[in-house]
């Protein structure tokens, strides 16, 4: 917020990186100051970074997720009943919604999921991961990559999946538990979509 990335959108986003680059830009952050020789501060920053790009989470989604929410799969951790937060629709309250969120334990993405993991391994079993409020969360990540907001992680996130899913909109849509017209806003459509016809 206080680095005046808060109010760009998609069309200001010139590049979309890879999970590799996501998860070098978070090692070699030096994060706050203040937090520089606190091991568990640093784990649960590089945490938070790495679950919402994963997850393609919005960051007061994920600052109510539990450590007891997580059970470990063959292939992937999965956070369960993560309550979904949503705006309100012209005065009403929307109704309530979870989702499930993988976090996957094979391929190019798997360093990220171990970030997660480092930090919830330290936890109690009933503890939140991030004890604070989504102001907090946004001044974390941006203090962690600079040059990104916790809305462009969570496209990011989208984006790859939408990539790896055959450029299948509705079901990275469906994973995610929103509107595939505003996700479709998220995404950077590749023309390969679109072959000549």
């Amino acid at each position: 917020m206080g680095n005046g990335l808060g109010r760009r959108t998609l069309k200001d986003i010139p590049y979309y990186p890879t999970p590799q680059e996501i998860h070098d830009a978070i090692i070699t952050s030096l994060g706050w100051p203040y937090k520089h020789g606190t091991p568990r501060l640093v784990a649960r920053d590089r945490a938070l970074v790495a679950l919402l790009y994963l997850g393609g989470l919005r960051i007061s989604e994920a600052v109510r997720i539990a450590k007891e929410q997580f059970i470990i799969k063959d292939t992937h951790i999965l956070i369960r009943s993560v309550k979904l937060s949503k705006s309100k629709s012209r005065g009403k309250p929307r109704r309530i919604q979870f989702r499930e969120v993988r976090l996957p334990l094979v391929g190019e993405r798997t360093k990220l999921t171990q970030l997660v993991m480092d930090y919830a391994n330290i936890l109690a079993g009933d503890e939140l991961l991030f004890p604070f409020g989504g102001g907090r969360g946004w001044q974390i990540v941006t203090s962690i990559l600079p040059e990104h907001t916790c809305h462009w992680l969570r496209a990011y996130g989208e984006n790859y999946l939408y990539g790896k899913w055959e450029n299948d909109l509705l079901a990275v849509a469906d994973y995610v538990k929103v509107d595939p017209r505003t996700l479709g806003q998220y995404i950077r459509r590749r023309d390969e979509k679109y072959p000549p016809v």
